[in-house]
C-alpha cells in the first residue's frame, strides 16, 4: 500500500475550526454609518495562525491593475492590519497613516512579502513604503510559493478580486452624489456602507490567503534544513542497543536491534548481519514472558511497514 500522506493540503487548511471562528467576523459589520464620514477605516483582525517574528506581508488592493491603492492589509504575526481608504478625496490622509503604522512595526521586522512582484513593487515605491524599509530590502513574491486563488477556496469572500474596482467606483460615485430627498441620501448611505464592509473584509481575507502561503513556504524550508542536518537514526539506535545487550537488557536491546533492521537505511550487508546474530542472541536468553512482549513489539512494528 502506499504510504499515508500527513502533510495537509491547504483545502483542508481551510476547513479547521478555527478558521470557522474567524469567518464569523465576516458577519459582523465593520464600517459604519460613522466611519463613512471618515478618511479612512483601519481594523486590527486576530488570525487564527501565526507567522514566525520579523516577518511582515503587505497585501495591496487598488482600483485597478494600473490604478490608485485603496487598501492596505499589513500581516505579522497572528494579526492583520487594515486601513481601508474611505472618502477618494483623502487618500493623502490614508496615505500618511499607513506610512505611520508601517514605520512603527519596521523596527521588529525584516523579512517581507507581498504577492505579484510586477504589480506590487510599482505600488511599494509610489506609496512610499520603498523609503521607510530602505531601497535595497527586498520584498520577496509569495507567488513564487503558492498560488493565492487556490487558498480558501470556500471561505465566505464578500467579492472577487476582480470586482474590487467596480466596488470602488460606485463608492467614489455615491461620495459626491447630491439630493435632497432623505429617502435617498438614507439608500447613499446604506450603499455605500455595505460596498465598503465588502471592500474591507476582502482585503482582510486576501492578506490570510498570503499568510497562509508563507507559513507553507516556511514549513518548506523547516523541512529542508532539518533535512540536511537530520539524525543518523540506525547509528543511535545501534549504540543504544550495543549498550543495553553489554547490560544485559536483553528484550530492551531485542527492541533496539529490531529498530536497526527496521531502519530505511539499515547500514552495510555486514552490518546487517552482526545485527542479526546478537537480535538471535538476545531472543535467546530473554525469558518466556520478556519473549512474548517482545514478540507483540516486532509484530507491530511488521504492521506498520506493511500499511504503508
Amino acid at each position: 500500500m502506499p504510504r499515508k500522506r500527513l502533510r495537509k493540503t491547504l483545502l483542508e487548511i481551510s476547513k479547521q475550526p478555527e478558521l470557522w471562528i474567524f469567518s464569523n467576523l465576516l458577519l459582523e459589520e465593520w464600517v459604519t454609518n460613522d466611519d463613512l464620514n471618515k478618511p479612512y477605516f483601519e481594523k486590527k483582525v486576530t488570525i487564527p495562525i501565526s507567522l514566525p517574528q520579523g516577518t511582515t506581508i503587505f497585501k495591496f488592493e487598488t482600483d485597478g491593475t494600473q490604478g490608485q491603492v485603496i487598501s492596505v492589509s499589513i500581516v505579522h504575526e497572528s494579526e492583520i492590519q487594515l486601513f481601508q481608504l474611505i472618502n477618494p478625496d483623502k487618500f493623502n490622509d490614508f496615505r500618511q497613516k499607513v506610512l505611520e503604522y508601517v514605520k512603527e512595526i519596521y523596527p521588529n521586522n525584516f523579512d517581507y512579502y507581498s504577492y505579484l512582484k510586477p504589480f506590487y513593487a510599482p505600488k511599494m515605491r509610489e506609496f512610499g513604503i520603498n523609503n521607510i524599509l530602505g531601497i535595497k530590502t527586498e520584498v520577496k513574491d509569495l507567488a513564487n510559493h503558492g498560488v493565492k486563488s487556490r487558498v480558501l477556496q470556500r471561505f465566505p469572500d464578500p467579492i472577487q478580486g476582480y470586482e474590487v474596482p467596480e466596488h470602488w467606483q460606485v463608492n467614489k460615485n455615491l461620495t459626491v452624489l447630491k439630493t435632497e430627498k432623505s429617502e435617498q441620501r438614507k439608500t447613499i448611505i446604506e450603499l455605500r456602507s455595505k460596498i465598503c464592509n465588502r471592500l474591507a473584509k476582502h482585503a482582510v481575507i486576501e492578506g490570510l490567503r498570503c499568510a497562509i502561503i508563507a507559513l507553507k513556504h516556511y514549513a518548506s524550508l523547516l523541512d529542508e534544513l532539518t533535512t540536511d542536518i537530520r539524525i543518523n537514526s540506525l547509528m543511535e539506535y545501534q549504540t543504544i542497543a550495543d549498550s543495553l545487550y553489554q547490560l544485559g537488557e536483553y528484550q530492551n536491546a531485542a527492541i533496539f536491534y529490531s529498530k536497526c533492521l527496521s531502519s530505511t537505511s539499515s547500514g552495510d550487508k555486514d552490518n546487517k548481519n552482526r545485527i542479526l546474530s546478537i537480535l538471535k542472541s538476545s531472543i535467546q536468553q530473554m525469558e518466556p514472558q520478556e519473549f512474548l512482549e517482545y514478540a507483540l513489539f516486532a509484530a507491530k512494528v511488521a504492521r506498520s511497514h506493511r500499511d504503508e
